[in-house]
């Protein structure tokens, strides 16, 4: 399979509305909504942690034909998508992943298809359908095998450890036409999925935010898209394709590392209250909205939490649990600012994005290590509009009211 550029991962999920949207220039709108009413935070380390393996095993894959692997953050701050493909419509719902690129909805009967029991695809309905060829570029950018003749692209699309072949999705590729709120966009590319296996949630597929051209981004050719997560789980979040620059007060840009499979920035240092510590450098962040917690890894992780720990001494603590290092009894609790220092920008965090109740009584810093990769995960994020330009390689975001959006 050939190697994704694609960045980033959103294993969040998203629901792309229905009318009314947003369409101008080129300019698309949706909105995400959470699949639960609280964040887990349990659950959400156990589940961003599987997530962070996979990420690195595929970044370190030499061979280049590992995906971004999906674990779907269940109770750890999800979102779910639906949207309608074909004529006449048929709504299915899927997972969203900035970290990979392809499309794919399950088609027919899929018996052989997970999730079971969620709706399916079925192109023989729809008159908009078509098989894409072999000898189309977007099959070209799968590791495919062609039918007699060469009428039909076959792919099987991997998301998993070389060493657990259970996560991948299988079947061939077609061109149908996808509604974007009230907008029908015609000739998008996908996957018309006979088989798979892995986790995406309950929907019916996913939908890839990546760079590369076989994701969504790159087919509606709008250069950009954004996003505004709202720490209100009872309200949508919203999500722009070909969204325009950030304006107004607080906005900061930074340049997305070239080097990065995924949607990384360089963190130059952290801010904890008065200390300010070492980031991670060239290394680099990844912002993901598929991790709901946040990761450091070392020595930018220890430098940190011990400049918590510094600014803590007051309050009491309480015993760390299911890798949140950093835990204090509530009652009382005033904990230091958190502002982390980008090439280009400060993003000054509201302390519910990096300390959060564990239980009624304690709460523990969002943070924590990693023995690869440092994540900027969904919980961090929430109430920043955050824009990717993928064409000009930067990341800009802004303090916001997401419902204002």
């Amino acid at each position: 399979m050939a190697a994704r550029s694609s960045r980033l991962v959103v294993v969040i999920t998203f629901l792309l509305a229905a009318p009314p949207a947003f369409s101008e220039h080129g300019r698309f709108r949706a909105t995400m909504t959470r699949t639960e009413p609280a964040i887990n935070l349990t659950r959400a380390a156990h589940k961003s942690h599987k997530r962070l393996s996979m990420l690195a095993a595929r970044l370190e894959a030499a061979s280049g034909t590992a995906q971004t692997p999906l674990q779907l953050d269940s109770g750890g701050g999800a979102y779910d998508m639906t949207f309608s493909i074909g004529t006449p419509l048929q709504q299915l719902s899927a997972l969203v992943d900035t970290g990979s690129d392809l499309i794919w909805a399950k088609c027919g009967a899929c018996t052989r298809c997970v999730p079971h029991g969620s709706p399916s695809y079925y192109p023989n309905k729809s008159s908009s359908f078509s098989k894409i060829p072999c000898s189309s570029g977007l099959c070209s950018d799968l590791t495919s095998q062609c039918s007699a003749g060469g009428a039909e692209c076959d792919y099987k699309y991997s998301y998993g450890f070389a060493s657990d072949p259970h996560h991948y999705t299988q079947g061939y590729l077609g061109s149908e036409t996808f509604m974007l709120g009230s907008d029908a966009v015609p000739g998008i590319g996908f996957g018309c999925t006979t088989m798979s296996e892995g986790g995406y949630g309950s929907g019916s597929g996913l939908v890839g935010l990546g760079s590369g051209p076989l994701s969504l981004v790159s087919q509606l050719n709008v250069g950009a898209f954004s996003y505004c997560l709202t720490s209100d789980a009872a309200k949508t979040s919203p999500l722009l394709f070909g969204s325009g620059a950030l304006t107004g007060a607080g906005v900061q840009s930074t340049p997305l590392l070239q080097t990065s499979t995924y949607y990384s920035v360089k963190l130059e240092s952290i801010s904890i209250g008065a200390a300010t510590t070492p980031g991670t450098g060239s290394s680099g962040i990844i912002f993901d909205s598929g991790t709901t917690v946040a990761f450091l890894a070392e020595p930018a992780y220890a430098l940190a939490k011990a400049a918590v720990l510094s600014q803590t001494a007051n309050l009491t603590m309480a015993p760390g649990r299911d890798g949140y290092e950093v835990c204090f009894q509530t009652s009382g609790a005033i904990f230091p600012s958190m502002v982390l220092h980008f090439d280009g920008g400060g993003m000054d965090l509201p302390t519910e994005n990096y300390f959060g109740a564990v239980d009624d009584t304690v709460s523990c810093w969002i943070v924590q290590k990693s023995p690869s990769l440092s994540i900027v995960g969904n919980i961090m994020q929430m109430n920043f509009h955050i824009r990717y330009d993928v064409e000009k390689s930067m990341l800009s975001f802004q303090p916001y009211n997401c419902d204002n959006l």
